[in-house]
């Protein structure tokens, strides 16, 4: 078997047939890579941690891809793995929201998971999580528990146990004008909206090759850390913010000023199969009572409706309660219907020792 140099890219036909190892740089990856993006941006069960422009994102991770196609050639369901060497030498492999397919078709993830196995090998790793998009069904959780695997679910009471929040807040946008959100929020939330117009703020959406993008990526970064210092949470690097608006070709960074041009509130949205994808966000502590924040979202909201989206995905909450004010905030946008329960996390363990000391 051969040894990968670091970064190299595994790309795994699934069922051992034409099982192949690229470095980035090889004839037909790039070909093939492409053809792996097209078909998760296109499917019902494609999500953009799944995409290999994930990987672009993640650059201290490893990126390996399990794929599998029917008689006439067209890839049918892809499992994209991302992978790191943690500080005591474990390698961590994750298909975040993957696998790109029915995560009801049992047998067909067994399938990928099996041919996962020599990826995971190569790489070293102690553990390949998967935790799928999909709401929450103790039926299901059973059936892969059934299969030998680790599933982790609502047991685990601490919210913050699980790579990806396993609550999300989800505005359903399907068949939905501008006039039908507006109409879906309540009259106090409507009122926050016109109130934010009306005292002067305003919104503009950036791409990174417009010409101020990088003057207001610089001020989104200074947002950023007053909020983090407010909220006492760390931040990215904004170097990581600039890779992930490159990585994606419908990503837009958008900032509400006040009347004299003092940003107030930011975030940024990436556009990715059915989803607009509100994925980081930041806020200053001035002026917070004309609701910038609201108006960013309100605005967002717009952008998705432009580019087609059905649903505007606000992430995860830790904390279901009146008391917590993230909760409170996205609930005003997502309604109470748009909390989203997801299954929880699927582990394939392959050293038991490794795992008993990482995850608890």
């Amino acid at each position: 078997m051969i040894i990968p140099l670091i970064n190299a890219v595994f790309i795994y036909r699934s069922k051992g047939e034409s099982m192949t190892i690229f470095d980035p740089t090889a004839p037909g990856a790039t070909e093939l890579l492409q053809k792996l993006d097209d078909f998760v941006a296109t499917s019902p069960y494609g999500v953009m941690m799944q995409s290999p422009a994930w990987a672009k994102v993640k650059s201290n991770w490893d990126s390996d891809y399990i794929y599998r196609t029917n008689e006439g050639g067209e890839i049918t369901a892809v499992l994209s793995i991302i992978s790191v060497k943690q500080p005591d030498g474990t390698v961590f492999m994750y298909a975040p929201r993957g696998p790109v397919c029915d995560i009801y078709d049992v047998d067909l993830v067994q399938d990928l998971l099996t041919e996962a196995e020599t990826v995971v090998k190569n790489r070293g790793g102690f553990l390949l999580r998967l935790d799928p998009e999909a709401a929450y069904d103790s039926t299901l959780v059973e059936q892969y528990r059934s299969r030998g695997y680790t599933v982790r679910s609502k047991e685990i009471s601490d919210p913050k146990a699980f790579s990806n929040p396993r609550m999300n807040m989800i505005l359903d946008l399907t068949g939905k004008t501008e006039e039908d959100v507006l109409s879906g929020f309540s009259s106090r939330f409507r009122g926050k909206i016109r109130k934010s117009y009306k005292s002067g703020l305003t919104t503009r959406r950036f791409g990174v090759k417009d010409e101020e993008f990088r003057a207001q990526m610089d001020s989104f970064f200074n947002l950023t850390k007053i909020m983090a210092e407010r909220q006492g949470i760390s931040h990215r690097p904004e170097s990581y913010f600039l890779t992930l608006m490159e990585a994606f070709s419908n990503t837009q960074l958008l900032m509400t000023f006040d009347e004299t041009g003092e940003a107030l509130s930011g975030c940024i949205l990436v556009s990715y199969n059915r989803k607009c994808f509100y994925i980081y966000a930041a806020s200053s502590n001035e002026k917070r009572n004309l609701y910038p924040a609201v108006q960013t979202n309100f605005e967002g909201i717009k952008y998705a409706l432009e580019m087609g989206n059905t649903e505007y995905d606000m992430g995860g909450v830790f904390e279901i309660s009146a008391e917590n004010g993230l909760y409170r905030f996205k609930k005003e946008i997502c309604g109470e219907e748009g909390l989203l329960e997801l299954l929880g996390e699927i582990d394939v363990v392959f050293d038991t020792e490794a795992y008993a000391k990482h995850v608890h």
